[in-house]
């Protein structure tokens, strides 16, 4: 009988596991081939049974050796980062890059307690400034600085 003494790894091994076979199940129509002539689904089955095999040998670790068990998850953090990323898919066309880079740097502000506010618009101004510099001067990318206009 098995005794799971690290829930936290074996948590990570079966998330390891379910990535690396849903890696396999979406990937089960490309062309494999073989190590001498790789086709284009090769690789990603590669990897796919690594994580698998890396998961199996997290979760021996979970059931042989002690670990700490699962912490309270914060969700602060993830949410504004997902925010921010949404947030700038959302605000890139409509409000233009400076205004979206700006918005992104708030949001991803407010992930951290420890983010002052003074450092935190600073660095937004520099990172739109650097956005802007780069993709539409420098890069010549067709889109807005400052909204649709």
């Amino acid at each position: 009988m098995f005794r799971l003494k690290s829930p936290q790894d074996f948590g990570a091994a079966a998330l390891f596991v379910v990535i690396g076979a849903g890696g396999l199940w979406f990937g089960r129509e490309y062309e494999a081939g073989t190590a001498k002539d790789m086709g284009s689904g090769y690789f990603p089955m590669l990897l796919s049974w690594g994580l698998i095999g890396f998961g199996f040998i997290v979760g021996s670790r979970a059931v042989m050796l002690p670990g700490p068990s699962f912490e309270r998850i914060v969700w602060r953090a993830p949410l504004m980062i997902l925010g921010a990323i949404v947030g700038f898919a959302l605000l890139i066309e409509s409000a233009g890059l400076a205004s979206a880079a700006f918005a992104v740097t708030i949001l991803s502000a407010l992930a951290s307690a420890e983010s002052r506010w003074k450092e935190t618009i600073a660095l937004g101004v520099v990172l739109a400034i650097f956005c802007v510099s780069v993709f539409i001067y420098g890069l010549r990318q067709p889109m807005s600085v400052f909204g649709a206009g």
